[in-house]
């Protein structure tokens, strides 16, 4: 019998360590420049734009790991922006992830009124990403949402300015894409990182802005652009995918509940805090000179938040989820 206890500890412990924090990251980049919002580019075509809102949804995730297994996140439905692009995709038992799929739109059972799993979007909590959104996400409980929007100004004259207001809401229970990629997974101390890029510039490939005006469909122009999400590779491996930390470990951190504990090591004095959100704000700051730091994470927001470390001995910068 004791040998039997023994087994099962020792069972329920390698699942327990198997499992990590997985994070997704879809950086958005327009040609080789890190991608923002209301700054000129020049696209493909050569003309330059003046991009207001990009949003889209992602959805249906599924991670192929460990020789065959696969991990479905099958309720989870993410909102990806500009601003807004590193997903948080849950405590998860993989180990080495050989790639990826997820969908871009909201899946056909959340979709419209005749979806299996659809309901009114006032019936969502505030913070759900099918819940209202500005701008909005949503056309009716007919028409469903909108996979993807995107608006914001042309040049149509020549001069190098844009000029020309554009809109373009991607309708329709057809046009969500599924996407495949290989993965080059970062492992760090306690979480794993899948980066990926989104290129703006390939997803508006083929669409004339200048002329597009507003639409608002599942065809012409609004068709085109969700085909482009595969025909154009949208989305592709980050060059530093790959890269892992290989920094000397001169401080460890442990998490709970409500506090973030960080130990300098080997007399390694600890000299500066950050914690900052996903949309860039510092939301704390404190200068230290000891070898510790207890950071209290009861008032934050749960979320994605960088914490960056600085020591004696370099510095470190660590993803984590409260």
């Amino acid at each position: 019998m004791k040998h039997i206890f023994r087994l099962l500890f020792l069972l329920n412990f390698s699942f327990a360590f198997a499992q990590k924090n997985v994070f997704l990251s879809l950086a958005p980049k327009f040609g080789n420049q890190d991608f923002q919002l209301l700054e000129n580019y020049t696209g493909n075509d050569g003309v330059v734009v003046e991009i207001e809102h990009f949003n889209y949804y992602l959805s249906d995730v599924q991670l192929f790991h460990d020789n065959g297994q696969s991990t479905f996140l099958q309720t989870g439905i993410w909102l990806v922006t500009p601003t807004n692009f590193n997903i948080y995709l849950g405590y998860l038992d993989v180990n080495q992830i050989d790639s990826i799929s997820f969908m871009i739109g909201v899946p056909k059972r959340y979709n419209t009124q005749s979806g299996a799993l659809a309901q009114d979007i006032s019936t969502y909590p505030e913070t759900h990403p099918l819940s209202f959104q500005m701008p909005s996400m949503y056309w009716g409980w007919s028409f469903g949402y909108m996979h993807m929007i995107v608006g914001g100004k042309a040049d149509s004259n020549n001069d190098n300015v844009p000029n020309s207001y554009f809109e373009l809401h991607n309708l329709g229970n057809n046009n969500q894409q599924m996407v495949t990629l290989p993965v080059l997974q970062t492992d760090l101390i306690n979480q794993t990182e899948l980066h990926f890029n989104c290129h703006v510039d390939r997803w508006l490939n083929n669409i004339t802005l200048a002329s597009a005006g507003v639409q608002h469909d599942e065809t012409g122009l609004n068709l085109t652009i969700m085909q482009n999400v595969l025909s154009q590779d949208v989305f592709s491996l980050d060059a530093a995918a790959a890269l892992s930390d290989k920094q000397p470990d001169f401080i460890k951190w442990t998490q709970t509940n409500n506090e973030i504990q960080i130990q300098g090591l080997s007399n390694n004095h600890l000299t500066f805090v950050e914690c900052i959100d996903a949309q860039g704000r510092i939301l704390v700051s404190h200068p230290i000179e000891k070898d510790s730091y207890l950071l209290n994470t009861s008032a934050l927001p749960k979320g994605l938040y960088l914490l960056k470390i600085s020591t004696q001995k370099g510095n470190k910068t660590l993803r984590i989820f409260i």
